[in-house]
């Protein structure tokens, strides 16, 4: 059970759906493809409090879950229709109304098939409290909410037990401020220009930020790429100036100096390197390394052995 309607819910739910032949020809690490090719899951419930018109994925990643092999997206038209834009989506921003429309269509074909796994959207759903079976988790007490004509809901007092032996939390991501870094409170971002750190309005030389904490939790893997890119820019925009500030020279040697041991190019195509040779040991193709001891020593080329 995913709780959640975003982006990072329909990635949960797509992986929870896949079985062994679609995820083998990807990189997910060796003991991740071990656990999710024996998973048993078979139904997979994606739950959000509010309506269809409010959840927050993108249209392209909600798309996808209709072309998973052997699985089918159930929705409850029942629940669709709770949502006084669901009918005329007309007023909603573009990329709502697409969803509407993609989940419209779900709901027509409701007469569930002879599908291997199951993914069921619902909505107007708030969980109250984690159901326990024997110390495990039994499922989710969820409180129907109703629309409350200003965008959010309010609890009707009414509940739904839906059972589950998994429970997974995929709502509002929110940056928490770190030491030593100024933090807006009303964004949950660090302030930046063009990933240069401000404080009080002004850039601080050789502070810089990058994704979520930059920009807030939006977006995907594509949205990330060019945030890192202006980031990246800036950094070595900056980089003569930094320099000349204190010695000049080869940054990597005076990090090293700082106590820090930077991976450089060579050692980004060495994990590269390390990543294929472990898909080819598996009799796969590339196979991430998931956890940075492994990454440094595969960069320093250090065998990482083979993850069985």
């Amino acid at each position: 059970m995913v709780i959640g309607v975003g982006n990072v819910a329909v990635d949960v739910a797509r992986m929870l759906a896949r079985g062994a032949a679609e995820l083998m020809p990807t990189d997910i690490p060796q003991e991740a493809l071990g656990v999710l090719a024996d998973s048993p899951v078979r139904e997979v419930h994606m739950v959000g409090r509010r309506g269809p018109s409010q959840a927050r994925f993108t249209t392209k990643e909600l798309r996808e879950l209709g072309s998973l092999p052997d699985t089918e997206v159930v929705v409850d038209p029942a629940e669709l229709a709770l949502d006084p834009a669901y009918e005329d989506p007309s007023g909603l921003p573009a990329a709502n109304r697409r969803n509407v429309e993609v989940m419209r269509g779900w709901a027509a074909g409701r007469l569930e098939q002879a599908a291997a796994r199951r993914i069921r959207l619902r909505f107007f759903l708030r969980p109250v409290a984690v159901l326990d079976a024997a110390g495990r988790v039994g499922g989710v007490r969820f409180e129907r909410t109703l629309p409350d004509g200003r965008g959010g809901v309010t609890g009707s007092g009414t509940y739904e037990d839906i059972a589950g032996q998994l429970v997974l939390r995929s709502v509002g991501y929110r940056g928490v401020p770190l030491a030593g870094l100024p933090f807006d409170e009303g964004t949950g971002t660090v302030p930046h220009a063009a990933g240069r750190v401000l404080r009080d309005g002004a850039v601080s030389p050789g502070e810089y930020v990058a994704g979520w904490i930059k920009r807030g939790p939006t977006g995907v893997i594509g949205t990330n790429r060019p945030c890192a890119k202006e980031t990246a820019l800036s950094l070595l925009d900056d980089a003569p100036a930094l320099l000349a500030r204190t010695v000049p020279g080869d940054p990597a040697a005076e990090l090293r100096a700082a106590g820090a041991e930077p991976v450089e190019w060579p050692g980004w195509l060495a994990i590269e390197r390390a990543e294929a040779e472990l898909g080819r040991s598996l009799g796969r193709g590339s196979v991430k390394i998931p956890d940075w001891p492994g990454l440094l020593s595969a960069a320093r080329g250090t065998p990482h052995g083979r993850a069985d």
